[in-house]
């Protein structure tokens, strides 16, 4: 059997990626029944706040996007952009997630997400170009789009006409 050497740093970031991966409420760093299952499992293991819980994942999540941005500055192919809109029914806010598809060095096809966004209202073709135009320009795709596939919303043909005259 190996010798097992407990190392808090990596604990903390595995529990902000569990967090994240099964989507549980930051709070549950605060349950009882958590913090005595952490505490059975390694006593070592400080516990932290869901604030600092909250900032590191928000850490975690700015190294990976600047590690996507990075990676597809390096892609040699032209890229395809879909995006979707929808209203929440229960906070009836809009929402759009903008999703990159790309052939990369090995011929494979490549998917990222690019941005999962809040859209404020009125819901028209400027607000959606601006938002999608926006995130081409801060992922350096402006100059790689080949397409962009859009939903079929009254406000996107208007909205990518306008794209199209920014880049």
């Amino acid at each position: 059997m190996e010798s097992y050497t407990f190392n808090q740093e990596y604990a903390r970031a595995e529990l902000g990626n569990m967090l994240v991966l099964h989507d549980y409420p930051l709070s549950m760093v605060d349950h009882v029944g958590f913090r005595r299952f952490v505490a059975a499992l390694q006593p070592l293991f400080k516990l932290h706040t869901r604030n600092t819980i909250r900032t590191d994942i928000v850490e975690r999540y700015d190294i990976e996007k600047k590690k996507a941005i990075e990676y597809m500055s390096m892609v040699q192919s032209r890229v395809t952009v879909t995006t979707d809109m929808w209203t929440s029914d229960s906070q009836k806010k809009g929402y759009m997630a903008i999703t990159a598809h790309f052939i990369d060095e090995s011929w494979r096809l490549r998917n990222i997400l690019m941005r999962f966004i809040y859209v404020p209202a009125p819901h028209n073709a400027e607000v959606i170009a601006d938002q999608l135009h926006e995130s081409l320009v801060k992922w350096n795709l402006d100059e790689k789009l080949l397409t962009v596939t859009v939903d079929n919303c009254n406000a996107n043909d208007k909205a990518i006409a306008e794209i199209v005259g920014k880049i």
